[in-house]
């Protein structure tokens, strides 16, 4: 648990039901999309002070697309909350438009995400500031404060998956009562680099100290299933470790784990081959630049080379190279490349290696070298793990 906060207040009645929300929201996010699970969120108000709000989870053991978050507020009286002792808010998941009802909340910056209000919290019965009967009842500024919270989170987790926001509130006294959720009066605050690497470096840690010793990393946050599907290796206890495959491979050599394959999107994978370890989009890219440089090494022309330098995607530049036939090839050599990249950033340290880039249309693209004792090892031990009661 991450407990943000030594040096902030603590005084929730200095904030607005919209801030106290976005609180909750930005919680259940970071635990859905990062696996970050905080006791405390801070806030900060528009005059530049900060405060520290106590969260606590609440668990949906049936249901792993969604988490819940609630802030008890006491005896403290917020306006449009009065006599209200709990907020709650969820954040789930959503696999299909279908599931999204009409009276939604949307904003155009957050096309992904969608706001409504739950148990507890009254809808409009009449036109209100542009807004038609039958909308949960929360104001602009409140939901700006919320959806800028959930879209903090998915900035880190560096996907875009369809996300539905529940606000609700419940009085221990009197549970007819119907609330409202107003104001912003300030902004969550941002998640940071520090908090993502800390929940990476807890898991390998545990793992180490269950007697673990085979690991087996993801990049991203995307569904693993079409990794296990071609690899045949369970995914039961991968580490995610997000876009930080360089900081990840530090942690997991440092603890003394002997093994680690590191497996999953080749878009993310390709650009070790670059030397690129934090593969954040926003950080660099270098795919391009793979692809063309790996496409002369293996044959291919300076014209074919010019042709991936126009493409925007992954998925096009592989398929250039299926059509000319140089796929395997140019894969065989940017998987060299990585494995070197991959080693000097180990260094002098004992743990053993591979990596393995795979798409969900062409499957395994391709392996770095020696890496034949890292897969056994790993999918002994990580069969072993999924069958263990």
């Amino acid at each position: 648990m991450i407990q943000k906060g030594m040096n902030v207040f603590s005084n929730i009645s200095s904030l607005s039901g919209g801030a106290i929300a976005a609180v909750a929201a930005k919680a259940a996010a970071s635990s859905l999309l990062l696996r970050i699970s905080y006791e405390s969120i801070e806030f900060h108000t528009d005059d530049g002070r900060p405060v520290n709000v106590p969260v606590r989870f609440i668990p949906h053991p049936e249901n792993h697309a969604l988490r819940e978050f609630c802030v008890v507020l006491g005896n403290v009286n917020i306006q449009g909350l009065s006599g209200a002792s709990e907020v709650h808010v969820t954040v789930e998941r959503v696999r299909k438009m279908t599931d999204i009802p009409d009276d939604i909340y949307i904003k155009p910056e957050y096309i992904n995400l969608y706001l409504d209000g739950g148990e507890g919290i009254s809808r409009l019965t009449a036109v209100e500031r542009g807004v038609p009967a039958g909308f949960a009842n929360i104001d602009k500024e409140a939901r700006d404060v919320i959806f800028e919270a959930v879209a903090d989170a998915i900035h880190f987790a560096d996907i875009m998956p369809l996300i539905k926001i529940t606000v609700s509130a419940i009085s221990y006294n009197n549970s007819s009562l119907q609330f409202s959720i107003t104001g912003g009066n300030g902004s969550v605050a941002r998640t940071s680099q520090d908090d993502v690497l800390s929940e990476i470096a807890g898991t390998i840690q545990e793992q180490y100290e269950s007697g673990i010793r085979n690991v087996i990393a993801v990049p991203g946050n995307a569904g693993h299933k079409y990794i296990q599907d071609n690899t045949h290796i369970s995914m039961a206890h991968c580490i995610r470790c997000r876009n930080y495959i360089g900081d990840t491979l530090d942690m997991a050599a440092m603890v003394g784990m002997e093994n680690f394959l590191l497996v999953g999107n080749a878009s993310k994978l390709i650009r070790l081959a670059a030397g690129i370890m934090d593969t954040h989009t926003w950080n660099a890219d270098g795919r391009r630049e793979v692809f063309s440089l790996h496409t002369v090494l293996a044959g291919g022309t300076i014209s074919q080379a010019r042709i991936l330098q126009d493409l925007a995607t992954t998925d096009q530049m592989l398929a250039k190279l299926t059509e000319w036939g140089i796929r395997d090839a140019v894969m065989q050599s940017i998987c060299v490349k990585i494995g070197d990249y991959v080693q000097n950033r180990i260094g002098g340290k004992a743990m053993k290696f591979g990596v393995i880039p795979i798409h969900q249309d062409y499957g395994i693209l391709g392996q770095t070298p020696d890496i034949g004792d890292v897969i056994a090892c790993v999918s002994r031990e990580q069969f072993a793990l999924s069958i263990k009661k």
